[in-house]
């Protein structure tokens, strides 16, 4: 049985059995669940301490489970990438919480550091691997661009997470894949090494922790002021670390998220099935 399927009845029962008590949780699946498993359970052990509700991580295995949840309002919390986040707001009014001050998602296409392509039009027609449809820097913008601005056409192979998509490049299956600096990073360092980064796309806001409008308005400013405390310690700055929040500040859907729409990217827009 999928591992899915458990966190769902999870999912609903948190909904029901728990009302005003405890929280689900969702993180957009840009790694495997037993890796968002290990990066996301401190911080919600911590908020836990520090608000006395409960929070209840549902790990998604794939793209289409998490935005098909995200979308219907499923999740009580998510932390979602920047064009899921206002899709989140679109669908279901999801409020965000908190975002990264200083860091910015710059999209990256890469190619085995061997390879002969050097240049993103040397790709025009090729297979090239991406997490999913709706990956915002590593895909949906990146699929944009290439179209839209170099004028490729490209055959998009999505395969389900950004450390999928390099290793279909690092074992040589897939000539180029997308991603993003902050995930290529995090690979082991024999990984980065085997790779190179031939375009870069414009860099844009970051990922936010966004909550949806059911959760009482002060429980989500209980869960923002107690994210926004961890900066003052060095646990704290840990914790945000893992988490891709190393200067969380107070987010703001307006002034943050809404610009997005300008990139005109609906027509790459891939919705789930319903999950």
């Amino acid at each position: 049985m999928r591992s899915w399927f458990g966190h769902l009845i999870l999912l609903l029962l948190s909904s029901s059995t728990w009302a005003g008590e405890s929280y689900s949780w969702s993180v957009v699946p840009q790694f495997s669940p037993t890796t968002v498993h290990r990066d996301w359970t401190p911080l919600l052990d911590y908020l836990e301490q520090e608000t006395d509700h409960a929070f209840h991580l549902v790990t998604a295995d794939s793209f289409d489970f998490f935005e098909g949840n995200l979308y219907k309002g499923h999740f009580d919390f998510a932390y979602a990438n920047p064009y899921q986040t206002l899709l989140a707001h679109r669908h279901q009014h999801y409020q965000p919480l908190v975002r990264d001050e200083k860091s910015r998602l710059t999209g990256i296409l890469v190619v085995r550091k061997d390879s002969a392509f050097d240049q993103p039009a040397q790709l025009d027609g090729q297979p090239i691997a991406f997490a999913s449809p709706n990956a915002f820097a590593v895909s949906l913008y990146m699929r944009a661009l290439l179209k839209e601005k170099l004028g490729l056409n490209i055959q998009p192979v999505y395969v389900g997470t950004h450390s999928n998509a390099y290793r279909q490049v690092l074992l040589g299956r897939l000539p180029a894949c997308g991603g993003v600096y902050r995930t290529l990073r995090k690979e082991r360092p024999e990984v980065q090494a085997h790779l190179k980064v031939i375009y870069e796309a414009p860099s844009t806001i970051t990922h936010a922790i966004s909550a949806h409008p059911r959760v009482p308005a002060a429980i989500r400013e209980q869960v923002r002021q107690a994210l926004l405390a961890l900066k003052a310690t060095e646990q704290g700055r840990i914790l945000l670390a893992s988490v891709f929040l190393p200067e969380p500040v107070a987010a703001n859907f307006q002034r943050d998220y809404q610009p997005l729409e300008q990139l005109n990217l609906d027509d790459y827009v891939v919705l789930p099935e319903s999950p």
